[in-house]
């Protein structure tokens, strides 16, 4: 349902991304409902300070209109054109103009000292970040000016940001976004996802391996080889735009990215044949064999991906979130037409877990630019706040959910607006910030329920339309992902609690030497990964292309970063350990 591959897609939606990354996605409201009951805290230690209802004051003081311009992760500037956008300004006073991250432009911002007010911090420029006062500390604002910021349950990531994300300073300086425990959802949105009817029409072939995904892509592709206007249609593409997603895509399907979930290991990624990447490259040829291979897939960029997929000339995706405007139409062909996450009983997928940290390279900052630092802290109080989270995750009290009994409850024509899709849909904005709300989906509020309020058994069964119904019958599920959620009880599957995050989100920031291999390394295989998939033309050359890249990849330094990476993970599981430090006085 998370528009902009949020949620888990993107932080540990790629969980590949973030380790390397690691410091460098029925009750019906009703009319006259109960409100909330008034004061307390948050039950069970859930998110919230007790300050019920969107319409209190969000924590701020000055209701002057102000206009910030604030740069975000995986979030477009279609937000703006949102009723939850809307609302955000309304109840803050404050207007984002948004700026959506691009790695260079960020680059030349940070070198002239022109910096957004607000940024989300890249986690590997943390330390530049700091030492080049780029960005404000925080501590006297939030006493001030984010009294949300400072409520118990988030005490514990705020003492982490101090110790791990300070630069050695003890001082807060950013504000964590998507802390607390995380859950499957209504669906999984990281895996192989295929056409639904086109799988059901080959009766639901068994995938066990890398050659049997291209093998039943390549059989869907065979039986409908162009669209109904007569475009060649191709198995299998890749976006190239979010550094190494692309080339590190696999791994979120078989678990051996840099963390290895099956052995619980560091890999050498770039140079271990075995690893994700290589995979990744093993899949690309194997589709290049069978005449699947999208021609731009190593171009492409993910909203030409997206719009391919609209035109009906992709088939498979590791992501739902370049389907989900098609599948919307292709509902309107047929109760079974669209695109699922086919669940495998081996491998990993991408759900659960927590981390104290939040989200790593999305956590609030306010650059020393900033025009207006008070009004900047109240924005982001409001937003990392229960109420902030709640108007995020499940839209408008009175508009898309309201209480019911005391409890909130999501209204019924929400939730069939969003098992429909389509525009109408997106113009709520619900679930489109979902990368800068400060607590996750199933984090408990202060009055009683949960973030988003379309995490509950009654909405799971009040929004599954004709294609979830037929999937959920033949797994023998309740909700889609359902299905992934019992293999990984069953033991089959590992899920982000395996991963160590918060140590993985604790290693010191990379020295300027192994940033420079690293980058040379990501340069090597972006330009040498072609030549491996489509220079290779049997099993033969494209061992020895492989084996040859491998090479380059060893020589230009691979084993010297990852002795680094290991040595690094080693030093911050020591520190995680140690009694953490009196935090500074002010």
């Amino acid at each position: 349902m998370k528009r902009n591959a949020t949620k888990r897609g993107m932080v540990m939606i790629a969980l590949a991304a973030a380790l390397a990354a690691a410091p460098a996605g029925c009750a019906d409201g009703g009319e006259g409902a109960a409100g909330p009951p008034p004061g307390g805290t948050a039950p069970n230690g859930g998110a919230g300070s007790g300050r019920n209802g969107q319409d209190a004051a969000a924590g701020a003081t000055d209701s002057r209109p102000v206009t910030l311009k604030v740069q975000v992760n995986s979030t477009g500037k279609d937000f703006e054109h949102t009723e939850v956008y809307d609302e955000i300004k309304r109840l803050t006073g404050v207007t984002m103009d948004l700026e959506t991250y691009d790695e260079q432009k960020f680059k030349v911002e940070l070198a002239g000292g022109d910096l957004p007010d607000i940024i989300q911090v890249p986690n590997k420029n943390i330390k530049e970040l700091i030492e080049g006062n780029n960005i404000l500390p925080l501590d006297e604002l939030v006493r001030t000016h984010g009294p949300d910021i400072g409520q118990p349950a988030l005490v514990p990531s705020l003492d982490y940001i101090r110790r791990f994300w300070s630069d050695g300073t003890n001082k807060l300086y950013m504000v964590p976004v998507q802390v607390g425990e995380t859950g499957f959802g209504f669906e999984q949105q990281v895996g192989l996802n295929l056409r639904w009817d086109y799988y059901k029409e080959l009766g639901y072939p068994a995938i066990r391996s890398i050659e049997d995904m291209v093998g039943v892509i390549a059989e869907m592709t065979a039986m409908h080889p162009t669209t109904a206007d007569g475009k060649k249609v191709y198995g299998v593409g890749m976006w190239n735009d979010w550094g190494l997603w692309g080339l590190r895509s696999i791994g979120l399907v078989t678990g051996n990215n840099t963390y290895d979930v099956r052995t619980g290991r560091l890999v050498n990624d770039y140079a271990d044949p075995d690893s994700g990447i290589w995979d990744t490259a093993r899949f690309l040829f194997l589709a290049q064999r069978k005449g699947i291979l999208d021609p731009d897939a190593f171009t492409a960029k993910y909203n030409d991906v997206v719009a391919k997929a609209s035109q009906g000339t992709l088939i498979s995706s590791f992501a739902t979130w370049p389907f989900e405007p098609v599948n919307a139409e292709l509902l309107k062909q047929g109760p079974d037409k669209g695109f699922v996450t086919i669940p495998l009983d081996w491998g990993f997928t991408n759900a659960g877990g927590s981390t104290v940290a939040g989200w790593s390279d999305r956590a609030w900052a306010i650059s020393r630019n900033c025009k207006d630092p008070e009004r900047a802290m109240e924005l982001i109080d409001f937003l990392v706040s229960d109420r902030g989270s709640r108007l995020i995750a499940s839209g408008i009290q009175g508009t898309h959910w309201d209480y019911v009994d005391g409890m909130p409850r999501m209204k019924a024509e929400t939730v069939k607006l969003a098992a429909e899709g389509g525009d109408e849909w997106k113009r709520t904005g619900i679930g489109m910030f979902a990368n800068q709300q400060g607590f996750t989906d199933q984090a408990k509020t202060s009055d009683g329920g949960v973030v988003s309020l379309f995490e509950t058994p009654d909405v799971y069964a009040a929004k599954i339309n004709s294609l979830n119904a037929d999937y959920d019958r033949h797994y023998g599920v309740a909700y889609p992902a359902e299905a992934y959620k019992r293999l990984a009880e069953q033991g089959k599957v590992k899920t982000l609690d395996h991963v160590p995050q918060d140590i993985l989100n604790a290693m010191p920031p990379k020295p300027d030497d192994i940033i420079r291999i690293q980058a040379k390394l990501d340069e090597l295989l972006v330009k040498g990964m072609p030549a491996v998939v489509l220079g290779s033309a049997n099993e033969t050359a494209f061992a020895a292309n492989k084996a040859a890249l491998i090479a380059q990849l060893n020589e230009a330094g691979a084993g010297t970063y990852f002795a680094w990476f290991q040595s690094a993970f080693e030093e911050a599981k020591a520190r995680l350990a140690e009694t953490p430090p009196a935090k500074t006085a002010k």
